[in-house]
């Protein structure tokens, strides 16, 4: 067996102690980490292989023992090729109950971790799942006010990322009031992304295809219900939003989710399912303003820096309301992008209903589009295969 990293989640030293003395006993060489709580984990999750390869997860959950298994089944839907166990004082039918619903495989109860816990990682780590040969690499796209471009940016990113690659794409418009992609790229269906979201244990990738509207060659588009007819009357089911993003990553290489008015919860949940996070702003005080708060709400939540890529769109040279520069040192990012600014080709590709590379191909905005897909391009896991 291949020498695996085993992440611990639990602020008990104790705990953490007698986790350790099991794994130091083995002779099959696993490693073992310390993470302190699911925030830590998200964050740890989202760089695999930095630091070898994660084959279990053992997460305590007598603290808050509720939202940490909510926390954990989102995490096990975007992560099937790692076994999850919980860690427990309580050992009551209900917890029991509660973690295996979230996906986890096993249940050691604390007392006997010296006793069980050789035989669980036994079990956990020799049935390692093998992961699909592709498995796509998600994109959210958040926007720091009406108005500011964020629709323009994921629809070009993704046929960008077409391009380059000749891989299937996928858009996922989550703005239930108005349905901007289906409008910019002029598309009707019939069915989108609520549809979707309503499937539980029937979802699977050849639903997904055929709820999906193509927009052209490689690239398809999971519309708003507020422009698919038969989603009209169906509520947004969010808590299965994990389950329906890991989906899709069956059949498209990329998926590039349009989330312009998500709630904070959707926030948190789209960037901890995510490979890159665009944050879309206008060179404003209150845009820049917006984007610094929303990053640190991302931090806070475990989001790493470097998973997080700040867009200045609509960039003018002369006479802005700030300068790039001084919007740079506010955010307070390494990493930076910028869209420059020019409306006549920009609504040229609208009223076409098409990208900028078919409308206006060799203009210096689309050359911007290129150079942000091939950015996100390299962040992503894909870039290596």
């Amino acid at each position: 067996m291949d020498d695996l990293d085993v992440l611990v989640v639990t602020n008990e030293s104790d705990t953490a102690a007698s986790v350790q003395t099991v794994l130091a006993s083995r002779t099959t060489g696993e490693r073992c980490d310390v993470c302190r709580n699911v925030v830590e984990l998200r964050t740890r999750l989202a760089k695999p292989g930095s630091n070898g390869v994660i084959g279990a997860v053992l997460v305590d959950i007598d603290r808050d023992g509720d939202r940490v298994l909510y926390e954990l089944g989102k995490l096990i839907a975007v992560h099937p090729g790692i076994r999850f166990a919980v860690l427990s004082t309580d050992f009551s039918e209900r917890l029991i109950l509660q973690a295996m619903q979230a996906g986890a495989r096993h249940f050691v109860r604390k007392n006997n971790i010296a006793a069980q816990l050789d035989e669980v990682l036994e079990h956990l780590l020799s049935s390692k799942v093998e992961t699909a040969a592709q498995s796509g690499d998600v994109i959210s796209v958040f926007s720091c006010s009406g108005g500011c471009g964020a629709t323009t940016v994921a629809i070009n990113l993704a046929n960008e990322l077409h391009l380059l690659t000749s891989k299937p794409t996928l858009i996922i418009d989550l703005d239930p009031y108005y349905g901007s992609v289906a409008s910019h790229l002029g598309i009707k269906g019939n069915y989108g992304i609520a549809h979707v979201l309503t499937r539980e244990e029937s979802l699977d990738a050849h639903f997904v295809k055929t709820s999906a509207t193509r927009a052209g060659d490689g690239v398809d588009v999971l519309l708003s219900p507020a422009v698919a007819p038969a989603d009209a009357s169906v509520p947004m089911n969010y808590r299965n939003l994990p389950k329906a993003v890991e989906v899709c990553r069956e059949p498209y290489r990329y998926i590039i989710i349009d989330a312009p008015r998500a709630s904070e919860s959707v926030t948190a949940d789209l960037a901890s399912l995510s490979h890159a996070i665009l944050i879309v702003f206008q060179l404003t005080v209150r845009d820049v303003s917006f984007a610094r708060s929303r990053i640190s709400f991302l931090n806070e939540r475990g989001i790493a820096g470097d998973r997080i890529l700040p867009v200045a769109n609509r960039v003018r040279k002369r006479a802005p309301l700030l300068r790039l520069r001084e919007s740079k040192r506010a955010i307070g990012l390494k990493s930076f992008s910028s869209i420059r600014n020019d409306w006549p080709r920009a609504v040229m590709s609208i009223n076409q209903g098409r990208p900028l590379a078919d409308v206006a191909g060799r203009s210096r905005l689309r050359r911007d589009f290129r150079r942000l897909a091939e950015q996100i391009r390299s962040w992503t896991p894909n870039n290596k295969q």
